[in-house]
């Protein structure tokens, strides 16, 4: 009787205890693989970095940069005044001023002058004395005695005489023809009626046919710089650019023939 109630109890018993093993078994030891243990590890990772995922963090090239243009260099501007370097002798180097030969030697003076200027030889008046003598000898051979030679004729004579083709007569001029040449640090030889000019070192009432040499301009003072070779006081002998002007004059080559009216010129001689 006793052996049966035993038996009873654990075929009763025995079922539970399995039932029961099962499910503690299923609650130890069949997780889902996926779960862990540590509980900082059974988050969501974090997507790994990408620079390419943000496109706030993807570097974003400097713009270039256009090279800046390179200034064109301004020229320079020209000059308001200029003064040149040029050996003064009177065209009566010691004062043979009754002499033909320097009494009328304002074209011949005035040639050596330009050589003079052109060659950057100093001339002295010895030898200023000595060359007029000669290229009035030369024009008399060459082309015939005349006192006066026009700015063309001039022209001429410096280029047959010493060579030199470099060298220019313009006719219908003004003191703005003068004053452009000058600034261009050209040589010029600029026929006038001396008399106009009224220099007051010249015997009265001064000559009416003559040549001087303009070497300079003054703006400040708006004045030719002139080596007057009608004077020995004619080194850097300055003219107010309107009295220059009045005075402009071209005159025939001849024996003192009349000037014609309005006729102007001048001799540019460029190194």
């Amino acid at each position: 009787m006793n052996f049966n109630f035993k038996k009873l109890i654990i075929i009763f018993l025995t079922p539970l205890i399995l039932v029961a093993g099962i499910f503690w078994f299923n609650q130890n030891f069949k997780r889902s693989p996926t779960q862990s243990d540590n509980p900082l590890k059974s988050q969501s990772p974090s997507p790994s970095f990408s620079p390419s995922a943000s496109p706030a963090l993807t570097a974003t090239p400097a713009p270039t940069k256009s090279a800046a243009p390179t200034p064109t260099p301004r020229p320079s501007p020209p000059p308001q005044s200029i003064l040149q370097s040029v050996s003064f002798f009177a065209q009566a180097p010691f004062g043979e001023w009754s002499d033909p030969i320097y009494q009328n030697g304002c074209e011949e003076a005035a040639v050596i002058m330009a050589m003079s200027w052109v060659r950057g030889v100093p001339e002295t008046k010895e030898q200023a004395k000595i060359d007029i003598a000669a290229i009035t000898q030369f024009e008399d051979k060459t082309y015939g005695s005349a006192p006066d030679r026009s700015a063309a004729d001039t022209a001429e004579l410096l280029k047959d005489y010493f060579g030199y083709q470099n060298v220019e007569a313009r006719s219908a001029i003004s003191a703005k023809d003068i004053k452009t040449e000058i600034l261009k640090s050209n040589f010029l030889i600029v026929p006038v009626n001396g008399q106009i000019l009224k220099n007051p070192f010249y015997t009265p009432p001064g000559p009416e046919h003559h040549m001087i040499t303009v070497i300079g301009y003054d703006a400040g003072t708006n004045e030719f710089i002139t080596n007057d070779i009608g004077t020995r006081h004619g080194e850097k002998y300055r003219y107010g650019a309107s009295r220059l002007e009045a005075a402009l004059q071209d005159y025939p080559t001849g024996d003192h023939l009349p000037s014609v009216p309005g006729a102007t010129a001048m001799i540019i001689v460029k190194k």
